[in-house]
Order: C-alpha cells, then sequence, then structure tokens
C-alpha cells in the first residue's frame, strides 16, 4: 500500500469542504505567521468575543485551498463561530508552487520540512494573548497525511482531525506518539483506500493515543465536498465536537 500512496501524493486534488450552515457571517483576514524556514501565507478567521480560544490550523490537500476557495473560508468561518480561532494554511512556498508547476513532485522531499513548519505555527498561536494555550490540526488528504506527521513531531499538538489521511510515512521514522486523532475516512476511496485510515487507528492506540475512526459506507475521497451529503455534515459536526472535547 504505502508504494501506491506515494504515487498517489503527487496527484491528489483538493477536497473541498461543507459546513451545515450557511455562509458564515465571520470574514477572513490575509497575514503572515512566523516560522523558522519563512513567514507563512494564512487566512485567518477570529472567533467572536474575548475570551482565551483554542487555534485550529487547517491544512489543504495537493490542489492548496484555492480551487475551491469559497468551500474551505466557509468551513474555516463556521469554526470560528464555534470559537475556534481558524487558520487557512499555505504551507507550500513559492519555490514549492513552482516546482510542481514544472511537474515536479516535491511531497516526500518537502514534507519534514511542512510538518516542522506546522508545529511552529502552532506553538507560536499557543503563546499569543488571546489563546486557551491549545492548538490543533484539520488535514484534508495531502493535508491529513501532513497533519499526522506535525502531529506526531511536535508534542505541543493538542488534536489532530484527520480527512482521508495516512500516517506520516514521508517522515521515513516510526511514529513514537500522537494526540488524540478523528480519522474521517470513505470504505468506497480509491486514492487513500479505507485500509490507511484503519491502519493509523491501530498505529496511534499501538502508541496509547486515543483514535476514533469514523467509516462512511460508499463514499469516496473528497465526500466532504458534496454539499448535500448528510454524510459531509455529520463529519463536520463530529470534528467540531472532537476539537471542543479535546481544546477547550
Amino acid at each position: 500500500m504505502l508504494r501506491s500512496l506515494r504515487a498517489a501524493a503527487a496527484a491528489l486534488v483538493l477536497a473541498a469542504f461543507v459546513t451545515p450552515a450557511g455562509a458564515a457571517g465571520i470574514q477572513g483576514k490575509k497575514i503572515t505567521l512566523p516560522s523558522s524556514e519563512r513567514a507563512v501565507h494564512v487566512t485567518q478567521f477570529k472567533a467572536p468575543g474575548t475570551s482565551p480560544r483554542p487555534s485550529v490550523l487547517l491544512l489543504h490537500g495537493a490542489g492548496g485551498f484555492d480551487r475551491q476557495i469559497a468551500n474551505n473560508e466557509r468551513y474555516a468561518a463556521q469554526l470560528a463561530e464555534q470559537g475556534f480561532d481558524a487558520y487557512l494554511v499555505y504551507y507550500y512556498s513559492d519555490r514549492d508552487d513552482q516546482m510542481m508547476s514544472n511537474g515536479i513532485n516535491v511531497f516526500e522531499q518537502r514534507y519534514p520540512a511542512w510538518a516542522k513548519m506546522v508545529g511552529e505555527l502552532a506553538e507560536y498561536l499557543e503563546k499569543q494573548k488571546d489563546s486557551n494555550g491549545k492548538a490543533g490540526l484539520v488535514g484534508f488528504s495531502n493535508g491529513g497525511i501532513l497533519a499526522t506527521g506535525a502531529s506526531t513531531l511536535d508534542p505541543k499538538i493538542n488534536a489532530a482531525v484527520i480527512y482521508y489521511g495516512t500516517d506520516p510515512w514521508p517522515l521515513g521514522t516510526p511514529a513514537k506518539r500522537f494526540p488524540p486523532l478523528l480519522i474521517l475516512h470513505g470504505d468506497a476511496d480509491q486514492i487513500i483506500p479505507v485500509d490507511a485510515g484503519k491502519e493509523l487507528a491501530a498505529e496511534a492506540k499501538s502508541l496509547g493515543g486515543p483514535a476514533d475512526l469514523v467509516i462512511y459506507p460508499g463514499e469516496s475521497h473528497g465526500f466532504g465536498a458534496r454539499w448535500d451529503d448528510k454524510n459531509a455534515t455529520d463529519a463536520f459536526n463530529r470534528a467540531v465536537a472532537f476539537l471542543t472535547k479535546q481544546l477547550k
């Protein structure tokens, strides 16, 4: 399976995401956050009020956020409505984009640096004055694979939601820990088979971390993009409940 997943990683397209409500009123703001490699472009969706709140970093699939920007902004805005500061994280650098536009697969090569960067962003946000000191990840497809890598490297990441992802195989070393995980996968996924989600859950549990695996019968890769699909709404609601439990 590992070989097939590596081949698929270069070709995955972004899975768009669905929220159960209409367009949320919270608007995104484009900012940069610091990391040791570079200033990282993000779109920030601030939760209402002044009470300390957790941060949630959203990690895109291979196609980036912009192919389905309205859907991704809606997902982040709805998280903000639920009391999380949400961030769409553009973890590709300009050079990454250039190389990929020339047909070069940078996923394995750049993965360790991206995972380190995500951890640095989470730690930075946890230290801000309006933070409650906790941060979580929501990763989709390739971003789900990145979320497992970042969360196994950085113990300050408190939780991760993995939409159709895998264990952090591009790190090249076995994972030593995971935070609590919520793994969402369709059993008809032909790009990242559901067995990858099962293996991730089993690995996390073997390392002593809680892992909830939810399998959606008949759903294929990117099922969250189907706006009229009750399973997309169910997955979003589960993500909110999970993040609320783990981060608040």
